[in-house]
């Protein structure tokens, strides 16, 4: 039998021209990986501005320098970022239990930025749940 030239008359797993073992999965990128590379990075940068620096080039050395600046503060954002998605995963693991665990600080992503004016979907001390309690009690106390 020939293969037809048209590959959607092929069925499911022949389409991409491999059998399924043969296929590669997907890989899930970590989510370390923008702190790893900005590490990284700063890390090379650094040793191009004592390079350059020792070879008595200010200017690329002051270049470089402002890059190390750049790239450590976006690795201590990652870092910062990976800490609190952590601490919200333990909250909601300890939710899910049945504990009932304190709000962590600050409550969600908006919280500090507003003054806690404004919060966010991911808020540990505002929930839905919270509120619509809030409402009732409010509603018992009127009845």
């Amino acid at each position: 039998m020939t293969t037809p030239f048209n590959s959607a008359a092929l069925p499911g797993h022949y389409r991409t021209g491999r059998p399924r073992h043969h296929r590669q999965e997907q890989l899930v990128p970590s989510p370390r990986r923008y702190l790893y590379a900005a590490s990284a990075g700063a890390v090379l940068l650094t040793a191009a501005t004592l390079t350059a620096f020792a070879r008595g080039l200010r200017i690329p050395a002051l270049l470089f320098a402002f890059g190390v600046l750049v790239l450590t503060e976006t690795a201590l954002r990652e870092h910062r970022r990976l800490r609190r998605r952590r601490l919200e995963a333990d909250w909601a693991r300890r939710c899910a239990l049945g504990e009932n665990p304190p709000p962590l600080n600050p409550c969600c992503s908006l919280g500090r930025a507003s003054r806690g004016q404004v919060h966010g979907e991911d808020c540990t001390e505002h929930s839905l749940e919270k509120f619509l309690d809030y409402i009732e009690q409010q509603h018992r106390e009127d009845a």
